[in-house]
């Protein structure tokens, strides 16, 4: 999971859990254009700087994970843990598969503004994607700027 990281690793400003029409993500959650989908918003800090502006989005209608019942996901803020980190928390390891797709492009002029660029500075974009009972479930949208220094890859393999 490329975004399961919590405040303790960088503080997270502007988190707005809120319901919005998916029509962009419908694709990436699993659901049809113009259903509800909650969206959650961070810029995330190091040492007071802007270095990553991140987008998380889940469906806003019931699911069903593993054998329950679908029912409309329970979520609050935990005080600067990601999406991902609070459904790994609530629900546990989340099936899977996973996919993770890294472009370049520019920032442009409404993420700028959020992460003191120029809209024509470039960015790194991870774009990551979670299926839950192999069906479209959570996807991400992170864009990660040049003063975020060099990035790893962490691995977990399960027996």
């Amino acid at each position: 999971m490329v975004l399961s990281f919590t405040a303790r690793h960088a503080a997270g400003s502007g988190l707005k859990p809120l319901t919005q029409e998916a029509e962009l993500v419908a694709p990436g959650i699993g659901v049809e254009a113009g259903t509800d989908c909650c969206l959650w918003e961070y810029v995330l800090l190091r040492d007071g700087e802007a270095i990553v502006h991140l987008q998380e989005n889940v469906s806003a209608e019931p699911v069903s994970i593993g054998k329950s019942a679908a029912a409309p996901l329970e979520l609050a803020d935990d005080g600067g843990a990601t999406l991902l980190a609070t459904l790994t928390k609530e629900l546990g390891r989340l099936s899977g598969p996973g996919e993770c797709q890294i472009s370049l492009s520019q920032v442009g002029p409404s993420r700028a503004k959020l992460l003191d660029l120029r809209p024509s500075d470039p960015v790194l974009v991870l774009t990551q994607y979670v299926r839950q009972n192999n069906r479209p479930f959570y996807l991400a949208k992170c864009l990660v700027t040049a003063r975020a220094g060099h990035l790893s890859v962490m691995q977990q393999f399960q027996p």
